[in-house]
């Protein structure tokens, strides 16, 4: 429940009308808000949510913010409203005011690569312990996350959040907002360049949520990613590490894999040893997996309840998540997004999986890669074209640059996703394992569920 001091307080507005002073929950959405909601119209380059105040009015009953230079388009609603000087800001403000409302400790998940699987684990492992807010899907930006903290009921034990960047100062301004006690940052790559530059820019976006977590909180160090391993040797704050490669407080090993049935796995958990399975594939995921169970062993999760939770965690669509079609192939649906290290490593993960068929990629260009994007593309390319793979699609403007590059008969270019679904269906045989990939723009899912 909100009583309107406490929203003029947190949002430093002005009353232009009281009709109701208390409201049961925050809203930005008119379609879906609910009776007794105060209504948040957001501003953005393609629409303004003051258009809908009225109808968001007739539902609610509540009330709304109003933006200065807004008035006139609040006319019409009914309920309370308070004038703000803008309406996003308005939302953190709600966000970090409830956020300092919560006792619970708070880790907070970046990274280049695998943040959402991370979390998705973390919180799988989590919630057979403790009682665990989290944000879905990928509700990682100012406005996901902010509406995350402000849906939370009662007092979780644990909230666990991504946090997403593609421009400078995101993470900075999300990691002030959240406050963690705990954060980690999966990797350093290549991502999101347009607005970040280069590899030196993303580390700088990145590192900066280490540098907000509390003074007396810990940070969570990935020791086999050459960019984050300086920060384990001069740590910022109580540092725990973890990987694979070199010596660390949690490092995970495997047995064998498996192929799509996973891998048998064995935790060395500051010298405990802890083994399990995982349906998950590709060493890219391994990583995810260690994090999590560093985050989780320092919560003092039991040893128990990480084994099985580790091992009936479900991969989640698109997100290198296998499915047998009825034609008798098995899509690898990694439609989610991409960047030229996921590409790299959903190829090599491809190549190493046992089949009987034949292994296909279909790959949509990678969005967001700035300057570097025809670099990139070129060097996806030669990478490529050193692979044992039959075939390879590519889909979009710049993955022609790929294709250009591997100059070859095993590749084939798309500029229509029609025409690249109907030949990929022709093409397909029992036993093939097709990979589908490519950034989210380029709606690669659609691919995937034609061809399942």
């Amino acid at each position: 429940m909100w009583r309107l001091d406490d929203l003029l307080k947190a949002v430093k507005g002005t009353v232009l009308r009281v009709e109701q002073d208390q409201f049961t929950a925050i809203a930005t959405d008119s379609r879906s808000i609910k009776q007794g909601e105060l209504f948040i119209p957001l501003i953005g380059p393609n629409f303004d949510g003051h258009l809908f105040a009225a109808d968001a009015y007739k539902k609610s009953g509540g009330g709304t913010l109003c933006q200065k230079g807004r008035e006139a388009a609040c006319e019409e609603a009914g309920g309370t409203i308070i004038l703000v000087e803008d309406t996003t800001k308005a939302l953190l403000d709600l966000a970090r005011y409830k956020r300092r409302q919560l006792s619970g400790r708070f880790i907070a998940i970046t990274g280049s690569n695998g943040k959402t699987t991370t979390k998705e684990l973390l919180v799988h492992i989590m919630g057979g312990f403790a009682h665990v807010a989290y944000n879905e899907k990928n509700y990682n930006n100012n406005i996901g996350v902010s509406q995350t903290i402000l849906s939370i009921t009662g007092q979780p034990a644990y909230c666990i959040l991504e946090l997403g960047t593609n421009h400078p100062g995101e993470i900075a301004l999300l990691a002030d907002l959240v406050e963690p006690d705990m954060s980690t940052i999966t990797n350093i790559h290549a991502s999101h360049l347009e607005g970040l530059g280069d590899i030196a820019g993303v580390f700088r976006e990145k590192v900066s949520l280490f540098e907000r977590t509390k003074e007396d909180g810990a940070i969570f160090v990935n020791v086999d990613d050459p960019a984050l391993r300086p920060v384990a040797d001069k740590p910022m704050r109580r540092a725990y590490t973890y990987g694979i490669e070199l010596q660390a407080d949690f490092v995970l090993s495997w047995e064998g894999a498996k192929g799509l049935d996973g891998f048998d796995l064995e935790f060395l958990l500051q010298g405990e040893k802890v083994r399990t399975t995982t349906r998950l594939l590709g060493t890219h995921n391994l990583y995810n997996i260690v994090t999590a169970v560093a985050i989780a062993h320092v919560l003092r999760v039991p040893k128990e309840t990480i084994r099985a939770r580790v091992a009936d965690f479900e991969p989640y669509p698109g997100r290198f998540k296998a499915t047998r079609s009825k034609k008798g192939y098995t899509i690898i649906d990694d439609a989610y997004n991409a960047n030229p290290s996921s590409m790299e490593w959903a190829i090599d993960t491809l190549e190493q999986l046992p089949c009987k068929g034949r292994k296909i990629a279909i790959l949509g260009e990678m969005r967001e890669l700035g300057e570097e994007n025809a670099y990139y593309h070129r060097e996806l390319g030669r990478f490529l074209k050193k692979s044992g793979l039959s075939s390879i699609l590519f889909f979009g403007e710049a993955a022609r640059i790929a294709y250009d590059e591997m100059n070859n008969g095993r590749a084939k270019f798309f500029d229509d996703k029609q025409a690249l679904i109907a030949y990929a269906a022709g093409l397909a045989r029992e036993d093939d394992l097709i990979l589908v990939k490519g950034s989210r723009a380029m709606r690669m899912n659609e691919v995937v569920e034609e061809l399942l």
